[in-house]
C-alpha cells in the first residue's frame, strides 16, 4: 500500500522529508514561474545556509524544525547584523536584509505546511520573531550615535522612577528585583565607558561569557574584563552606576561570586541550563520563571548570562518608553553610551578620555572623537571672532 495516500498524516510524511529534501522540491516549484528562476536560486542559496545552521544542532528532517531551531537562526542573523554595526559595510548585514532572509525561512516553512509536510509554520511564533533584529540596524553609520550628558543622566533617571514604582506598586507587572536588574544595567552601560561584548554574553564567543560578580568590585568602583585586546582591562565604574550595581547585588543575591551580574530571562535556557544539573529531576515543578533560580542555588548551579542581544532589547525598551533617543534620531544603543561618555571625558581631557575607553593610544582617542572636536574648534573660533 503506498503510505503517501489518504490517511497519511503530515507527521508520516516528514518522518521521511530531508530539510535537503524539502529545499530542492521548493525551489523547483518556484522556478517554474517568471523571474528565470532568480527567486528559486536566490531562495534556495539563502535555504542552504538555513540548513547548515540546522545540521550543526543535529536537525536533518523537516518534522524535527522546531520553535528553537527558528530561534537559533534569528539570533545568527541577529549577530551578523552585530557585526555591521560593529565593523561597518561591508562586513555582516543590515537588519532589513535579516528580516527578508527570516521572511524566506518563512516562506518556505509555509509551503511545507500547505503541502501536509508538516502540521504548522514554527516561524510564526512571537518569542521567534523577538530574537529578529530591529530593521533599521545597519543602515547608516549607527556606530556614530552618541548619547550627550543630558541623554545620560535623562535615561538612568528614567529608571530610578521605574524602579521606585515597581516598589510602591504590589500590582506592578514588574517586580523590585527586576527593575533593579535593569536599572543596574542601564546605569553600568551609561557610567563605564564598557563595550556590550565584553558585559554580556556573546553567543559566538566562548570566551565572552558575560560579567561576573567576581569581576565587580563595588568598593573600588573597577570592572574587570575582557577588553578588545583580548585581555583583561580594569574598566572604571563611575559612581551612578556603581550605587545602582551595588543595590542589583543585594536584591539578586547571587551564590557565589561566579554567577553573572546579569541573569538571562530566557526561559528555555534557564530550563535547559537547570536540567542539567545533578539531582534535578526533568519535572521538577520549580522549573518555572518565578522559581528556577531556586534550583540553581540548591544544586550548587551557575545560570547562563543575559546575552547581548537581551542587553539591547533591555536598552530598547526603556529608550522607548521613555521618549529618550541618542544623537542620531534613533532608540538608544549600547556603543551610543560609551561614545557618549568619552566624547564628555574628551571635552575636558583627552587623556582621561583614553584612559577610561582604554584606549591603547592617545591617537585612538583623537582618532575617535577628531569629528567632534571640529566641532568645538569651530565654535570657540566663532566665539572669539563674535567678540571682537
Amino acid at each position: 500500500m503506498d503510505d503517501t495516500q489518504d490517511g497519511a498524516t503530515p507527521r508520516d510524511n516528514a518522518d521521511r522529508t530531508t530539510i535537503e529534501a524539502a529545499i530542492q522540491q521548493f525551489a523547483q516549484s518556484k522556478g517554474k514561474v517568471g523571474d528565470s528562476g532568480r527567486y528559486a536560486t536566490d531562495s534556495r542559496r539563502l535555504l542552504e545556509r538555513f540548513a547548515e545552521l540546522a545540521a550543526d544542532r543535529g536537525v536533518e528532517d523537516i518534522e524535527a524544525i522546531s520553535p528553537q531551531l527558528l530561534e537559533a537562526y534569528a539570533q545568527h542573523l541577529d549577530r551578523r547584523v552585530q557585526t555591521r554595526e560593529q565593523q561597518g559595510k561591508p562586513h555582516g548585514i543590515s537588519g532589513a536584509t535579516a528580516h527578508q532572509y527570516f521572511a524566506r525561512v518563512r516562506a518556505w516553512l509555509e509551503y511545507l505546511v500547505k503541502r501536509d509536510l508538516i502540521s504548522e509554520n514554527p516561524a510564526k511564533s512571537h518569542r521567534v520573531e523577538d530574537e529578529l533584529p530591529d530593521e533599521s540596524l545597519g543602515t547608516t553609520d549607527d556606530g556614530q550615535q552618541f548619547w550627550s550628558p543630558e541623554t545620560r543622566k535623562q535615561i538612568v533617571r528614567w529608571t530610578d522612577w521605574y524602579f521606585d514604582a515597581a516598589l510602591d506598586d504590589e500590582q506592578a507587572w514588574v517586580t523590585p528585583a527586576d527593575a533593579a536588574r535593569e536599572r543596574a544595567l542601564i546605569a553600568t552601560v551609561a557610567y563605564s565607558g564598557a563595550r556590550g561584548a565584553e558585559l554580556f554574553r556573546d553567543l559566538d564567543n566562548d570566551r565572552r561569557n558575560g560579567l561576573r560578580w567576581r569581576d565587580v568590585d563595588l568598593d573600588a568602583g573597577t570592572l574587570s574584563v575582557l577588553g578588545k585586546s583580548q585581555e583583561i582591562e580594569e574598566a572604571p565604574l563611575l559612581d551612578a552606576g556603581r550605587t545602582r550595581l551595588a543595590d542589583h547585588y543585594r536584591r539578586q543575591n547571587p551564590r557565589d561570586e561566579d554567577w553573572p551580574v546579569w541573569v538571562t530571562r530566557h526561559p528555555p535556557s534557564l530550563y535547559a541550563g537547570a536540567r542539567a544539573l545533578d539531582g534535578v529531576d526533568e519535572d521538577d515543578d520549580r522549573l518555572a520563571p518565578d522559581t528556577v533560580l531556586d534550583v540553581y542555588r540548591e544544586h550548587g548551579g551557575t545560570p547562563p548570562a543575559l546575552s547581548i542581544g537581551g542587553a539591547r532589547r533591555i536598552l530598547r525598551e526603556h529608550s522607548d518608553a521613555s521618549g529618550l533617543s541618542g544623537s542620531d534620531g534613533e532608540h538608544l544603543k549600547l556603543h551610543g553610551a560609551r561614545r557618549g561618555l568619552g566624547d564628555e571625558l574628551y571635552t575636558h581631557d583627552a587623556e582621561a578620555a583614553q584612559e577610561a575607553l582604554r584606549h591603547q593610544s592617545i591617537e585612538t582617542t583623537h582618532k575617535s572623537y577628531r569629528d567632534r572636536n571640529g566641532e568645538r574648534v569651530r565654535e570657540r573660533a566663532q566665539e572669539i571672532l563674535d567678540g571682537e
